[in-house]
């Protein structure tokens, strides 16, 4: 299913990203990073999944979801909102795909592994050809997973498959399109994006790709780069367009629906090539985490917490005369209620 989208929502888009360079500075002050982002994967591989543990199943409408009898009540929250979360994702990389899905929901990562024969620290994993998904209740760590970031990610590579028609692209381009699909604001990937801007650099596609096979630090940082490119995309404007009505990401996966290659999708769709895209979006990074040198200097803390350590103290001082004058006034009611009965020969009590 489809719907219109307000041209209103990508002016507010971009106000909310820029907006979250600002909070992953304050939060990065304050301590207050989430635990890690658990990862979500593609697999190009016949799936051929099996698990005696999903043998509880709720059909909504194409949608088959598979689950344990112990998550029954998260099963039926999580079946009433997969037909909208589709069409969110559906929406943001299409006007109408196929909507027919296999999704199995797990109580923890490590059976998401077992089944699917990815990594344990793997929470959720795709197979775009078939639309089978596999997602998790918790992490490898038995925190509580994101159930509707998790699905929508995982769908939205089952997305990007329809939308292009099963066209080739690469890893960064998949895990970047889902990173950006299950919408809201991701601190954590914000971080490792400005450690790779003042730290190793942001690497080019070609070595982007190979990020997703380092260690963990490298795979967080290639989502990150990944998902903040792909949002660059959706909003870039070539010179005759004006508007924020503009979608060039779904333009782009027309254009490689059509059958035209990756690199000539771009072309067709910008008016530039991928490489000088890349020029453009790393051009603008600097400027958007100036913070982050200060943060890792040890200078930004000072900077920021005096100011906060000075209105703290007025508002202090404020409730401290408030409350002087408060209890003044009682006294003052007491005294008139009570007469002069009360009173010593000095006028004192």
């Amino acid at each position: 299913m489809s719907m219109t989208r307000p041209a209103t929502k990508r002016a507010q888009t971009r106000i909310l990203r820029r907006w979250a360079s600002t909070m992953v500075m304050v939060m990065a002050l304050f301590g207050l990073w989430g635990t890690p982002q658990l990862a979500r994967a593609d697999v190009g591989e016949p799936a051929g999944w099996t698990t005696s543990l999903a043998n509880h199943r709720i059909v909504v409408g194409r949608a088959v979801l598979h689950y344990e009898p112990n998550l029954e009540d998260e099963a039926r929250g999580l079946a009433h909102e997969i037909p909208q979360w589709w069409s969110e994702v559906e929406l943001r990389l299409a006007t109408d795909l196929d909507d027919t899905l296999d999704i199995y929901f797990m109580d923890h990562a490590g059976q998401v592994a077992e089944a699917s024969g990815m990594p344990r620290w793997v929470a959720g994993v795709a197979h775009s050809e078939s639309g089978e998904i596999m997602i998790a209740r918790h992490g490898p760590d038995g925190s509580p997973t994101n159930l509707e970031q998790l699905l929508k990610h995982e769908m939205a590579h089952v997305a990007l498959h329809r939308a292009t028609g099963g066209a080739e692209v690469p890893r960064w381009f998949h895990e970047g399109v889902a990173e950006a699909t299950e919408g809201g604001i991701s601190l954590g990937r914000s971080q490792s994006l400005a450690g790779l801007v003042f730290g190793a650099g942001v690497p080019d596609f070609a070595a982007l790709e190979k990020l997703f096979y380092g260690d963990p630090q490298q795979v967080a940082g290639a989502y990150a780069a990944s998902r903040d490119f792909v949002n660059f995309l959706a909003e870039y404007r070539r010179a005759d367009q004006l508007g924020d009505d503009v979608d060039n990401l779904q333009q782009l996966l027309t254009e490689m629906k059509a059958g035209h290659t990756f690199e000539a999708s771009f072309i067709r769709t910008y008016n530039l090539g991928l490489a000088e895209l890349g020029i453009k979006w790393r051009q603008g990074l600097p400027g958007r985490f100036v913070w982050y040198p200060l943060l890792a200097g040890g200078t930004l803390p000072f900077t920021l917490v005096f100011p906060l350590v000075i209105i703290a103290w007025f508002r202090r001082r404020r409730h401290y005369r408030a409350g002087i004058a408060r209890l003044g006034a009682e006294e003052d009611a007491i005294r008139e209620r009570l007469g002069s009965d009360f009173t010593t020969a000095d006028g004192s009590w």
